[in-house]
């Protein structure tokens, strides 16, 4: 055999394993998602915007977005987790503050409270329990406001507590968009 049928082969042989490898790249990626609640290969098509709009738990929270001028970011291709208060979260807060936040002289401070529920990145549930399992019971997360949430465990549930102590469960199932995850939560995180 002459040394150019041996190099072609060599060549070939090389090309063929480096697709091999690309290919269990893939699946290892496709793998994760999977493990995220979608289907192989899917991505979701709504982004965490459109999610909070088409779910009657979080109205007051799609409120409080589009009075603080947050709709674009939640919106937008960044990748982002937001814990996302319910209804009834806006509802524990003190007489009226709610509808306090949603006047325009309260921007700052309703930006301030929903970028403290916003971390840049993918966070899942899965994702959440390694962490916490890795770090001895918790975890924390940095916002987007600047504060730092602590993640861990009651049981099964998790449990997100903010600077000041204030605590909100994780309630029912994550919800993967286009540009992150949404975990809705049962209470307002404070910003410190």
């Amino acid at each position: 055999m002459s040394n150019r049928v041996i190099l072609i082969l060599a060549v070939s042989a090389i090309m063929t394993a480096g697709c091999q490898q690309s290919d269990e790249a893939n699946q290892s990626v496709t793998g994760n998602v999977q493990g995220t609640n979608a289907k192989a290969g899917e991505v979701p098509k709504g982004s965490i915007g459109q999610a909070l709009a088409g779910s009657n738990e979080h109205s007051t929270l799609v409120q409080a977005v589009k009075a603080a001028g947050l709709e674009a970011t939640l919106a937008g291709s960044q990748p982002y987790t937001l814990f996302a208060p319910n209804n009834a979260a806006f509802g524990k807060l003190p007489g009226g503050s709610a509808d306090e936040l949603m006047k325009s002289e309260s921007k700052a401070r309703l930006t301030a409270l929903i970028t403290n529920h916003l971390v840049p990145g993918v966070v899942t549930n899965e994702d959440l329990s390694r962490a916490i399992e890795r770090g001895g019971g918790k975890t924390q997360l940095a916002t987007m406001g600047g504060s730092t949430l602590t993640i861990s465990k009651e049981g099964n549930a998790l449990v997100v507590t903010d600077a000041k102590g204030g605590k909100a469960r994780v309630k029912g199932a994550e919800t993967l968009q286009s540009n992150g995850v949404v975990h809705s939560v049962d209470g307002i995180l404070s910003s410190g």
